[in-house]
């Protein structure tokens, strides 16, 4: 019946010119701002490594801390942020944090203290970009879907995609031609006003006369968990307790933080295996391909599918990278490993976000998520210098990606076994 229900919707509106339903401008919205959110924070930052440690004297290693700080404070705030998104308008939070974001560009731009730099990079930065979009977009998304969350949660993240292709030639062109202090200028007030508007014009929940249509059946998991309510946002304490927020999130976090070792480690294992810089950046290349290509896939059959079946398959498609990269150095098996890391990267993290949305709901969505956040920049950062402890010690990767393929294989079981834990109340 619930199937029927949600399926009927779509020939409610006649058989005229139908009303696009504001839930995907929303998703559009969000495909943007997860393009210049991501395209200019961290796709680029490449771009400024070179005049920033010429200009400031600081060696290769003191400027990657600033990206171990932006992560730091994503991963701290990301609570603290949800939160808020349970209890306060999301437009307040998305403009708060374009504004935050437009004024800490700009002060990285004016800046010649390190400590106020630094400061900047790890709160107000992140303040912003988890605010501007990054967690706000995906409580927006769950809220404006059901019957279709998983598809608009996956097309939504298409965005990061696009911002990597995209940003880094805009912005090194913006380099190049003015420098990287008028450069952050210039990418503050531009993408800052931007997200502004963004934050200003979209709408915060669907209203009596937006109904969501659905063209084709739906599964009845996503529908019946979508159906639980609550009155109020569930308290953080109570959601640590949650098994199914630990088996869910957990072996989550664990192959996210298996992709990010993979994906820092990749450029030199190609060399290492004899290619050429050109030939290894051009994998990186397939592999931008891939998580486009893997995300529209996806999203055609993200609602169709129990999304703990999909994520456990994609679990164990990490093991398979990690054993075809253990097992061959040639051409056609890092090929193979580039559309599996790319197929992973850009499907991944956005079904589990409309998985937590379908199990906690949306009245808790913006904690749970957050708390999620947590856990994975945590497992993020130990998984990027465990792969490189690895290859300090043996010279080689092999030790890292035996262990991922046993981390990987661990992390499908167990979330394969959330089917069998009780579920949570979710906050509808």
């Amino acid at each position: 019946m619930l199937e029927s229900d949600y399926a009927c919707r779509s020939c409610e509106q006649g058989d005229g010119m139908k009303k696009v339903y504001y839930g995907w401008y929303v998703v559009a919205i969000a495909i943007v701002i997860y393009a210049l959110l991501v395209g200019s924070i961290f796709s680029s930052f490449g771009v400024f490594v070179l005049p920033v440690s010429a200009e400031l004297n600081l060696s290769r290693a003191e400027m990657n801390t600033a990206i171990i700080l932006i992560t730091f404070g994503d991963a701290v705030l990301a609570p603290v942020v949800g939160r808020v998104l349970d209890r306060a308008p999301a437009k307040a939070v998305m403009i708060a944090g374009a504004i935050a974001y437009g004024l800490s560009m700009v002060t990285l731009g004016l800046s010649h203290s390190l400590w106020l730099s630094a400061l900047v990079l790890v709160l107000c930065i992140p303040i912003g970009y988890l605010g501007a979009g990054s967690l706000t977009s995906t409580v927006l998304i769950a809220r404006w879907f059901t019957a279709q969350r998983g598809r608009a949660m996956v097309l939504a993240g298409l965005g990061m995609s696009l911002g990597s292709l995209i940003a880094p030639p805009v912005i090194g062109l913006l380099v190049e031609s003015y420098g990287w202090r008028t450069a952050l200028l210039i990418i503050g007030v531009a993408i800052g006003t931007l997200l502004l508007t963004l934050g200003l014009i979209i709408r915060e929940r669907p209203g009596p006369d937006d109904v969501e249509t659905v063209r084709e059946p739906v599964s009845a998991i996503h529908v019946s968990d979508r159906n639980q309510s609550a009155t109020s946002p569930v308290k953080v304490f109570v959601l640590l307790k949650t098994p199914q927020f630990w088996s869910m999130g957990l072996s989550t976090a664990l192959v996210q933080g298996i992709f990010t070792a993979v994906t820092i480690s990749f450029v030199p294992l190609c060399r290492a295996s004899g290619l050429t810089t050109l030939q290894a950046t051009s994998l990186l290349s397939v592999t931008g391909g891939a998580a486009i290509a893997g995300a529209l896939f996806l999203a055609a059959i993200a609602d169709r599918v129990e999304r703990i079946v999909l994520l456990s398959g994609l679990f164990l498609m990490s093991a398979l990278l990690n054993a075809v990269l253990l097992s061959g150095s040639g051409y056609p098996a890092l090929l193979a490993a580039a559309i599996m890391l790319g197929v992973g990267t850009g499907t991944i993290t956005h079904t589990f976000y409309a998985l937590l949305a379908d199990r906690f709901g949306t009245r808790s969505f913006g904690t749970v998520r957050g708390l999620a956040l947590f856990v994975a920049s945590g497992l993020s950062m130990v998984g990027a210098r465990f792969g490189g402890e690895m290859f300090d010690r043996n010279g080689n990767y092999d030790a890292m990606f035996m262990t991922f393929v046993a981390i990987s294989l661990a992390a499908a079981v167990l979330m394969f076994a959330t089917r069998f834990i009780r579920r949570p109340i979710a906050g509808a």
